[in-house]
């Protein structure tokens, strides 16, 4: 499995996007985005999706170059049509309306639709972060995706619908919040299956409603399901997907979970807080900071070296594989080169 330098990575993504049909500006937005997710820890969301996204452009699911379209709107929130355009290309335009109308109106919601998929949720509230903002998304998965069963049940019926909340701290980076309401993301049992691995009992169940440990088991046929987080308490993780269904889809044109769903894509709920308006931004990081230092300042369990705040293992591992590159596995790498050929792009200079 070769070790890849960001640059190079990044260049590679880039080229391929690019000789797809893609702008120069779009291409290096969507490798970017990409590329961050594997260096947060997040391979799921990663360079595995490089494949996926031009498959879905060449078969006409995804469109480049796509503008959000006002469905409609008021000074605190919107309804945007995404076009089906690119997930990081249409969601990106997406947060920074919220972001707009929450500089004017303190707080703002804004619902997408017809977007691909959109990756790592923590990129956008991380933006909003960025400007002292506190940023809340969350999406399903326009009404297919149904890859998680319902509390008590075996039938997936229910996407993993994930959630995100990005809060600015005094610090060197924000408070992220980025989970799913399943144990784990779809994504994390296709990177365990592209490197040949077992993915740990409680993840998924097969179509049965028997837990596997084989990646293969789940993706049948039949599909198995993922369930939801929680274990014995996964009737909470059931609930947040329930909800976060209905903020997502039901609010605005995406629709909830749903037998009759014919394309898949994330159907988006975003909100922007703008902390001036309500305590002062600097007051706030004071306060968050304490807290922080609050939480920190506990004894620790066997086993454990400190306590990290969410958010801080991805910034961590994000300043080392800066310096050390990113493990690609073999299938990944294998995909990635293949994906290039079929857009007429030679990486074969980029070979370890």
């Amino acid at each position: 499995m070769p070790v890849i330098q960001i640059d190079k990575l990044e260049n590679m993504c880039t080229r391929i996007f690019e000789g797809a049909g893609l702008s120069d500006e779009e291409a290096q937005r969507i490798a970017h985005s990409l590329v961050l997710s594997n260096l947060m820890g997040h391979d799921s969301h990663g360079v595995i999706r490089v494949t996926q996204y031009i498959k879905a452009l060449k078969d006409g699911i995804v469109h480049a170059g796509q503008r959000i379209k006002k469905i409609r709107e008021s000074d605190a929130s919107a309804v945007v049509d995404g076009g089906w355009g690119f997930g990081q290309t249409v969601c990106k335009q997406a947060m920074e309306l919220a972001m707009e109308k929450a500089r004017a109106r303190s707080i703002a919601a804004v619902s997408l639709y017809n977007s691909s998929h959109i990756g790592r949720l923590g990129e956008y509230v991380e933006m909003a972060a960025e400007a002292n903002m506190i940023g809340i998304v969350m999406c399903n998965n326009h009404g297919l995706g149904r890859l998680m069963c319902a509390f008590g049940g075996i039938d997936p019926k229910i996407s993993p619908n994930p959630i995100a909340i990005g809060i600015p701290t005094g610090g060197q980076f924000p408070i992220v919040v980025d989970m799913t309401a399943s144990v784990v993301a779809e994504g994390k049992i296709r990177v365990k299956k592209n490197r040949g691995e077992k993915i740990p009992e409680g993840w998924a169940i097969d179509a049965q409603g028997n837990s596997l440990t084989d990646p293969n088991d789940f993706y049948g046929p039949p599909l198995g399901a993922i369930l939801p987080f929680g274990g014995i308490s996964a009737h909470k993780g059931f609930a947040l997907a329930v909800a976060v269904d209905i903020l997502s889809g039901a609010l605005g044109g995406a629709g909830c979970s749903r037998e009759e769903a014919d394309r898949l894509g994330n159907g988006v709920f975003l909100m922007a807080i703008d902390i001036q308006a309500y305590k002062g931004t600097d007051d706030f990081k004071i306060e968050v900071d304490a807290f922080i230092r609050f939480l920190k300042n506990s004894r620790l369990m066997s086993g454990f070296e400190e306590i990290n705040m969410p958010g801080e293992i991805e910034y961590k591992k994000r300043q080392r594989l800066e310096k050390e590159g990113i493990l690609i596995d073999d299938n990944t790498w294998q995909q990635i080169f293949e994906t290039a050929k079929s857009v007429s792009v030679s990486l074969e200079d980029e070979k370890p």
